[in-house]
């Protein structure tokens, strides 16, 4: 979920602010084909906040997915990009300029 927001998903409008890649044909997001293997750990200590000691699981992770990608495009290429999605065309844009400011 977070790698697929990190690098798919975008919502892109118009000019009037509508909505242009409302359906799953052109909003791309990640399937269960594209995850990665995932090892579970168990914690079996209920949360007292929680309704009936339930934790949230994943999307607490998701908040540093973005950043964490961000970071290894800028360790491989020596270019920051900061805006999402963290396209190939953006990574390539990117190099390009670089390329040319030196």
């Amino acid at each position: 979920m977070g790698a697929s927001g990190a690098i798919l998903e975008e919502v892109v409008l118009n000019d009037e602010g509508a909505t242009i890649n409302p359906n799953y044909h052109d909003y791309k997001v990640s399937t269960a084909v594209d995850a990665p293997r995932i090892k579970v750990g168990l914690v079996e200590a209920a949360q007292p906040d929680g309704p009936y000691g339930a934790k949230g699981v994943g999307e607490p992770a998701l908040a540093a997915t973005a950043p964490a990608i961000g970071n290894a495009i800028y360790a491989a290429t020596g270019v920051r990009i900061k805006d999402l999605p963290l396209t190939p065309e953006k990574m390539l844009t990117a190099l390009k300029a670089a390329r040319e400011k030196k």
